[in-house]
């Protein structure tokens, strides 16, 4: 009898620190397993489909973005080609080159941008928002399949549209993203990883 009870406590024992082991563990291919990976991407680009819409305007531009460790380049153009600005970050200094070929350099990105262009566009937190990294963010729900589906970070709010599959990595295909009076609709047409 004793060594059937001993038995049976031993079971229960196995199968509780089975079922924590298991909790911990990530299914493979799933968002959790896979944040280490997102988080250590540091050099990618993508192409995608802009959609701003203020109170003042709305409109939809093509985006290049470029990145490189901290260093990016992001470029924006209206429907016919044009260039909107051209935004880059090189060795902590940022540079945007306007439409007319202009020069402007600040320390802040996010504050040039909105500056030259009355546009409130997130650039710093962008980068990682755009993994489907919701960084120090104040709420993240995840979907069924354990992705960030809606986050709310620095003022903003997010959400995350649909995902697709790039080199065993989930990665967001549309986002969504609103804050006061400004809204941002992204589309990537393409991911480009370790180009």
């Amino acid at each position: 009898m004793l060594a059937v009870r001993t038995l049976l406590i031993c079971l229960g024992l196995l199968l509780v620190s089975g079922c924590a082991y298991r909790a911990e563990e990530a299914p493979v291919g799933s968002w959790q397993a896979q944040k280490q990976q997102l988080a250590a991407l540091q050099d990618w680009q993508l192409a995608a489909r802009l959609g701003i819409i203020t109170p003042e305007e709305r409109g939809s531009l093509s985006l290049f973005w470029r990145q490189h460790s901290d260093d990016y380049r992001l470029n924006l153009t209206n429907v016919v080609g044009k260039r909107v600005f051209d935004l880059s970050r090189r060795n902590g200094r940022i540079e945007l080159v306007d439409g007319e070929g202009r020069r402007h350099t600040a320390t802040n990105a996010q504050e040039l941008v909105y500056r030259l262009t009355g546009w409130n566009l997130p650039v710093e937190q962008l980068a990682d928002w755009i993994k489907g990294l919701p960084g120090e963010a104040d709420t993240v729900i995840f979907d069924a399949d354990g992705r960030p589906a809606q986050v709310q970070s620095h003022g903003w709010q997010l959400s995350y549209q649909g995902y697709t599959q790039i080199d065993q990595l989930w990665l967001p295909s549309r986002l969504e993203l609103s804050h006061d009076t400004t809204t941002l609709k992204l589309a990537v047409s393409r991911w480009e990883l370790n180009p």
